[in-house]
């Protein structure tokens, strides 16, 4: 089985209501599918998900280096050459994880689709039957954030999330009122996503105290270091790495300087599940938890995210996996199982899930 060609395409994905953090609002982005043909008539699917919001690279910057680079780097590639992909990725083309991830992703649902598997049994098989995902809370008044609340946890969510970064005062009192109207047993994470001094990040954990967070997450720049260390010297509540993790090297930067309890492996923005589980590696034989985070992906990428989730011992606490939930269309033939809080991985060959081309105005 070799490559024959590598195709890239514009999607528009559109959000079921505005999503909002403190850096602004959108109602959609810009994603990307790519499907590489091989010389045996199979097509594999991947996913690129870039955000400017928290990575460098755009859609237009993905069609780009797929189109001029990585299409002529993989004419004639055995996809289950992926370790050796990986080395060239990491030599010949510095940065633009998004568009290698999306690659990769198509190159490792061909392996499954040639083996007859699916994804997880590449990796090992499954630790755990579904993937816990937290129900991300948009930000809005309390009252109406307490009501999103309460419909989560009647779906069956046993974890949620809540923006923060729009004033303390705001802040504290949303959170405060969401703790109120799901009772103690529902675990709470925030995420100030980097707007957050060190001393912010101090008065509102105070603040907080009562409402026993689960986490709090990435509160300071993510160059911040030396504060991430000083704030898990002093917090009472769990710090995560967030957006100062992308390779295997910040995963190491952190242990060695003891700047988080837990850390938060993003499989799109790390560049795909060969950089992710070196990750997770290292993480795990330090002795910190991870959990999968997002990139607000559609569909494909979320599924390659899940087959990682419920192979790897080392995703320890609920994951961050919900982008089709936010969306109006995953992009998907059929949707991804979700129920009671809980994510499946399919269990076709592969990534084992098919881009709807003619919903999405692809050619087939």
């Amino acid at each position: 089985m070799r490559v024959t060609r590598v195709e890239a395409f514009p999607v528009a994905a559109r959000f079921r209501q505005p999503f909002t953090v403190w850096r602004g609002t959108v109602d959609s982005l810009g994603h990307v599918f790519v499907l590489v043909h091989t010389d045996d008539g199979r097509v594999g699917l991947g996913e690129a998900a870039p955000f400017l919001y928290y990575a460098p690279e755009t859609p237009e910057d993905v069609l780009a280096t797929i189109q001029t680079y990585l299409a002529p780097m993989l004419e004639g590639f055995d996809p289950f050459n992926l370790e050796q992909l990986a080395e060239r990725f990491e030599h010949e083309l510095d940065g633009h994880e998004f568009s290698k991830c999306a690659v990769e992703m198509a190159l490792w649902d061909l392996v499954g689709q040639k083996l007859g598997v699916p994804l997880y049994q590449l990796l090992g098989g499954r630790v755990r039957e579904a993937v816990e995902i937290v129900a991300l809370l948009h930000p809005a008044a309390p009252e109406e954030t307490a009501r999103e609340a309460r419909e989560r946890v009647a779906q069956g969510f046993r974890t949620l999330k809540l923006k923060l970064g729009f004033g303390e005062e705001e802040d504290v009192a949303r959170v405060i009122r969401v703790r109120e109207a799901v009772g103690p047993d529902i675990a709470i994470r925030v995420d100030p996503e980097e707007s957050y001094s060190l001393k912010t990040t101090l008065r509102v954990a105070r603040a907080l105290e009562p409402c026993r967070l689960e986490l709090i997450s990435q509160p300071v720049p993510r160059t911040s270091w030396e504060e991430m260390r000083l704030l898990r010297e002093q917090l009472s509540v769990p710090l995560l790495a967030d957006e100062c993790i992308v390779t295997p090297q910040d995963v190491l930067r952190c242990v060695r300087m003891g700047a988080a309890d837990a850390i938060n492996i993003k499989v799109l923005k790390s560049g795909g599940l060969v950089q992710a589980r070196r990750m997770a590696a290292i993480a795990q034989a330090a002795g910190l938890p991870c959990l999968l985070g997002s990139m607000l992906e559609l569909g494909p990428g979320t599924a390659f995210a899940a087959h990682l989730a419920v192979a790897s011992s080392a995703i320890a606490w609920p994951c961050e996996l919900a982008g089709p939930l936010l969306f109006a269309d995953d992009g998907l033939e059929a949707p991804l199982r979700v129920d009671q809080g809980r994510l499946w991985p399919p269990e076709e060959p592969g990534l084992g899930v098919r881009p709807a081309l003619e919903r999405l105005g692809l050619p087939g």
